[in-house]
């Protein structure tokens, strides 16, 4: 890595959602540190900045009409990662629910497995993609709850997951970037898929917390869709309860796996006509798996 340059920073942007952003931030605190974390806090709420004290906390205006929301916030995410490329060898842009994680067997955290898995910067490659992991959580199965302040770690107790394209991003940048919505593409050019690194997508990880969490975006669409004539009618939130039950109900259980290399090798291949749109290729998405155990205390 460049010597002039800290490792490695982590951008974010949160509005509310309190209990990811306490494990977020404490997450990446261990990890890297909280001087190199930076969170977009949507209107400014003092509480983020109770959550995460040592982070950069920067106030981001909130507009409830939501205008092209989503465009918009990628946009800024990605502007500022790339700035703060000037000063960080890498950068990992996600969401507040989504977690970069490295195979505990392969590495002790993701500094240690970066400077060796990438030790020369000129050579590696720049937009490096893991492997999505939707967490689901199965309650007859996982019947232990997850509370606010609770010290354990989820993975210990939520270990259902099935692998998804949507969520293998481009994530981990070396270069700058303009991100596309919801950060699943960007222009780097044709993404790295890492061999041992995960992101986790903890939408559905505790159905309390999911039920809770579907009412108030709920209202925060609703209210855009009263005050903003443009606004698209049918919002993926809208539906996000349906789709848990869909996935619990009709999802075939595999076992316990991570290797996958059925999947892997289906993202790799894309078709001829997205050559040039940086695109995974498709495979079959209706099996969940179990992870090892060994990922129980990595996050």
């Amino acid at each position: 890595m460049d010597s002039t340059k800290k490792p490695l920073c982590a951008v974010t942007m949160v509005y509310s959602d309190y209990f990811f952003l306490e494990r977020w931030y404490r997450y990446y605190s261990q990890q890297i540190g909280a001087e190199n974390l930076f969170i977009l806090s949507h209107g400014n709420d003092p509480k983020h900045r109770d959550i995460a004290p040592d982070a950069n906390v920067i106030n981001v205006p909130r507009d409830p009409n939501m205008t092209k929301f989503d465009r918009r916030r990628w946009r800024m995410m990605g502007q500022i990662a790339s700035g703060l490329l000037e000063f960080y060898n890498w950068a990992l842009v996600s969401d507040v629910d989504e977690i970069l994680i490295v195979d505990p067997d392969k590495a002790s955290g993701l500094l240690p497995y970066l400077s060796s898995q990438y030790p020369q910067k000129r050579t590696a490659p720049l937009n490096i993609c893991p492997l999505g992991l939707q967490i689901v959580h199965m309650p007859n199965k996982e019947p232990d709850q997850i509370t606010d302040g609770d010290s354990g770690t989820i993975l210990s107790r939520r270990r259902h997951f099935y692998p998804s394209r949507n969520y293998s991003k481009p994530c981990l940048i070396g270069a700058p970037a303009a991100f596309g919505p919801g950060g699943h593409r960007n222009n780097l050019g044709i993404r790295h898929m890492d061999p041992d690194l995960y992101l986790l997508h903890l939408n559905f990880f505790d159905l309390p917390r999911l039920e809770a969490r579907a009412e108030q975006k709920k209202q925060v669409v609703e209210i855009a869709k009263q005050e903003n004539p443009d606004f698209e009618k049918k919002h993926p939130w809208d539906d996000v309860l349906n789709q848990y039950n869909r996935i619990i109900t009709n999802y075939e259980f595999k076992g316990e796996d991570i290797a996958l290399p059925h999947v892997r090798s289906a993202l790799a291949k894309q078709r001829q006509k997205y050559a040039n749109q940086y695109v995974l290729g498709r495979f079959q998405g209706d099996s969940l798996y179990l992870l090892p155990e060994r990922f129980g205390q990595v996050f």
